[in-house]
């Protein structure tokens, strides 16, 4: 009599890295340890999304894919429910191999445990498509407010600077044939003092968008070196100020107010960035019809660049440069460059920033060429 086969042996489960495999979504496996999430397995999607090699995630705590240029109060959040077993959802700035950074929405699952550490399933979304058009909206809202505030607080300084001409030119009437010295200059300096104050009016009449700027043919080299002539008396004595402004450069589309009042800031801030020591070099340059990165590309383009040796700016804040009030200074201020903006829009210009921790910072600003 023959032995009757032994029944086969049961199927065995697929190990976790094998199904973590063939899901769509990035994802990775965590245990809570001692020092915090270990990262236990990742499947490739998430190696595609961030760029990291296998062996450079698994064993390593969550935080190597944590972005440390950002705000790292979600991260703490997400520490502190793992802690205590807790799933959820959690939105986070996360890293990717090369240093730039991501949007990440995760998605955390609890997972039965053989032991007593506790184990998630995370999933992450890359949200930054989104995260960018809801900034481009806040700022947006950011700069509609500034634009409605800076239009009120002009129109009441006009009101107060009506009275105060009027009254100069009275004193100008009755005193103008006074020999004393201190009246003539009195009358001298308060009509250049409310002369000043009709142009700054205007240009902030012309940034909240209520008047249009003129808009005409201007030798934007001769123009900025005009600006430039009358900044530099007011910079600190310890900056240097290069120009450099190259033949041949046609006629650009522009306001030459309201890019003095641009370059104004633009100095401003460099001077504040430099801590009052340091060079700030301004280039002009010309881009050539048919580039395709411009409104008008059969027309071309001119342009300057300001770049200073200031200490540069954070990831997380050159993205945030151009929003009103944003700055690396004292609270309140900051909002110089949500000015230039809004002038560069006015003028069918664009304004751009490039800067790195440590290497200054560069603006560049480009106007229609005129031909």
């Amino acid at each position: 009599m023959t032995a009757a086969p032994a029944p086969s042996a049961a199927p065995q489960p697929a190990a976790e890295p094998d199904r973590l495999a063939i899901l769509p979504l990035p994802a990775l496996l965590l245990q809570q340890g001692a020092a915090g999430p270990v990262i236990r397995s990742v499947n490739p999607a998430l190696l595609t999304l961030t760029g990291f090699g296998e062996t450079e995630l698994v064993g390593q705590a969550l935080e190597v894919l944590a972005c440390h240029h950002g705000d790292h109060a979600g991260w703490g959040a997400l520490r502190e429910a793992l802690a205590r077993g807790e799933a959820g959802r959690f939105e986070l700035l996360f890293v990717r191999s090369g240093g730039a950074s991501f949007w990440g929405e995760i998605h955390l699952a609890a997972l039965p445990s053989a032991g007593d550490a506790p184990r998630f399933l995370g999933q992450i979304i890359d949200v930054t498509r989104r995260r960018d058009a809801e900034d481009a909206l806040a700022l947006s809202r950011q700069r509609e407010a500034l634009g409605l505030l800076t239009n009120s607080v002009a129109h009441e300084f006009n009101n107060f600077l009506q009275i105060l001409i009027g009254y100069i030119d009275g004193l100008k009437r009755r005193l103008g044939e006074r020999p004393e010295p201190f009246i003539q200059r009195a009358i001298t300096r308060s009509t250049e003092a409310s002369e000043r104050a009709a142009v700054l009016t205007r240009q902030l009449l012309a940034h909240s968008r209520r008047i249009a700027p003129d808009l005409r043919p201007v030798d934007l080299g001769a123009a900025v070196q005009a600006s430039l002539d009358r900044l530099r008396p007011n910079l600190p004595p310890g900056i240097e100020l290069e120009l450099s402004i190259p033949d041949g450069l046609p006629p650009a589309l522009c306001n030459p107010v309201q890019l003095e009042l641009a370059l104004g800031h633009i100095l401003a801030n460099a001077c504040e960035a430099m801590a009052g020591r340091g060079r700030v070099r301004v280039a002009l340059f010309a881009v050539e019809p048919g580039d395709r990165s411009l409104q008008r590309p059969e027309a071309g383009a001119v342009g300057l660049t300001v770049a200073d040796t200031g200490h540069g700016l954070s990831p997380e804040m050159l993205s945030r440069a151009l929003a009103p009030f944003a700055t690396t200074r004292e609270s309140g201020r900051g909002a110089g460059l949500a000015i230039v903006h809004g002038l560069m829009k006015r003028q069918n210009g664009t304004i751009s920033i490039e800067s790195r921790p440590g290497e200054g910072a560069t603006v560049r600003l480009v106007f229609p060429a005129a031909r």
